[in-house]
């Protein structure tokens, strides 16, 4: 009696599951290919390249909580853009307010009369006083670390 895993067996397991994947994402493939003639990792962000699978899956639209990618699959979406499309892709609300938004301008650089309201209505809702706004999680730990 053998207890634990067949190395063996899960070994043939995940070359057949990459096999798998490449077969049903040729596009998503060849998008790859060619993002390796000019990005470091053959993807925008070296994380993107990091997927399961023998290559990133090229997406091409989203809507609500699904992603479809080039090849014509559909995902639900866990990640949601880590939390930039926490509320779902392309919510007409959202697309609405954006365009408002970038119709006067995208990138100032400067606080607006706006982000007043925001900061008042964190304190509001989540009962804590203060608030820093950041784009990314590196500028997020940058900002404690200044703490």
């Amino acid at each position: 009696m053998t207890l634990g895993v067949d190395l063996g067996r899960t070994a043939f397991a995940f070359e057949e599951e990459l096999r798998l994947f490449a077969d049903s994402h040729p596009r998503s493939a060849a998008l790859y290919r060619r993002g390796l003639e000019h990005f470091l990792y053959g993807a925008p962000m070296h994380w993107m390249q990091q997927w399961p699978g023998s290559c990133p899956v090229y997406v091409t639209r989203a809507q609500g909580a699904r992603l479809e990618d080039v090849d014509g699959h559909s995902y639900v979406d866990f990640a949601l853009g880590d939390s930039g499309a926490m509320f779902g892709h392309g919510h007409p609300a959202t697309v609405k307010a954006i365009c408002e938004q970038v119709a006067n301008g995208s990138t100032y650089m400067l606080p607006t009369e706006d982000s007043l309201w925001v900061g008042e209505e964190l304190a509001r809702r989540f009962r804590l006083p203060y608030w820093q706004i950041t784009t990314s999680a590196t500028d997020a730990n940058r900002f404690v670390l200044r703490l």
